[in-house]
């Protein structure tokens, strides 16, 4: 686990070192999403156009013996507390996030989301049960009618 810590680590460094402080004073206009394959080990990040920032493999990760659910989930915990201390602060204009998706870049949930100097919101899938609830208030408001 700590040989991954440390990739994560340079990875998130790397992805900073991309987005430096401009002397204009201007930000950036993105949100960083990593796509990670469970069969490679790659860990790639990418801007909103879809342009490469960097990629590093986790040979920790390779053919990890886990189904597709439980692989995921053991990426956004290793990836958090890294983003936390190393990913916060990058010369992107807020809101912005981190969005890990799977190699085909498909969505699976948020690491981290950055939403002003005081907020900043831990990539907890804290919409989970938003579709089920809006189901239900649905249901009770055509229930009322």
């Amino acid at each position: 686990m700590e040989k991954t810590t440390h990739s994560l680590t340079r990875f998130i460094n790397k992805i900073a070192e991309k987005f430096p402080p401009r002397e204009d004073g201007t930000f950036s206009f993105t949100d960083i999403h990593v796509r990670v394959s469970q069969d490679t080990g790659d860990v790639m990040a990418f801007d909103d156009d879809d342009k490469e920032i960097t990629r590093i493999v986790v040979e920790e990760w390779i053919s990890a013996p886990l189904e597709t659910e439980e692989f995921y989930d053991m990426v956004h915990k290793a990836f958090t507390p890294v983003i936390e201390q190393h990913g916060i602060y990058l010369n992107i204009a807020q809101p912005y996030n981190y969005v890990l998706e799977n190699e085909n870049g498909n969505y699976i949930c948020e690491l981290y989301i950055v939403d002003d100097s005081e907020t900043t919101i831990l990539g907890t899938p804290f919409m989970e049960n938003l579709s089920a609830e809006l189901d239900d208030f649905i249901d009770k408001i055509l229930k009322e009618e």
